[in-house]
């Protein structure tokens, strides 16, 4: 952003409705500057941002999304809006077997030891959706 003037403090959900009405969603066309304490606490937002767009795309009129049912494209439209705000969405599918379940499990970002050497892309979180295991991550675009 060219001067402070340009800079506005909003919350998610401000944020979600205006990038929703972006499109076609393009790469950084809505730049964020972070205030958080902690790259737990980007994660965490970046996280509830995709939970946010996956509910709104593809949720049911409870809001819950079945992973599973979902297509490569739509996981990529989902990563589109995200790279709006600077960040790609991984999802990456695996076999919900006891290895993978149990190497999700343990290091899940709030399980692990965040250090200044610990980047973005290694923080990750998994769903678990009927013989699948979602593990999701995020990367700076």
């Amino acid at each position: 952003m060219s001067n402070n003037q340009d800079i506005k403090d909003l919350d998610i959900n401000e944020i979600f409705n205006e990038v929703l009405n972006i499109y076609p969603p393009t790469p950084n066309s809505y730049p964020l500057e972070f205030e958080v304490n902690s790259l737990k606490e980007l994660f965490e937002f970046l996280l509830q941002f995709t939970t946010m767009l996956c509910k709104h795309f593809y949720g049911n009129d409870s809001g819950n999304v079945d992973l599973s049912k979902l297509s490569q494209k739509d996981f990529e439209k989902v990563n589109c809006y995200m790279m709006c705000i600077g960040f790609s969405c991984n999802f990456q599918s695996l076999p919900a077997n006891s290895y993978n379940l149990n190497y999700t499990f343990t290091n899940r970002y709030d399980k692990i030891n965040i250090t200044s050497e610990t980047k973005l892309k290694n923080l990750l979180f998994g769903l678990k959706c009927e013989q699948t295991l979602f593990v999701i991550s995020f990367e700076g675009v």
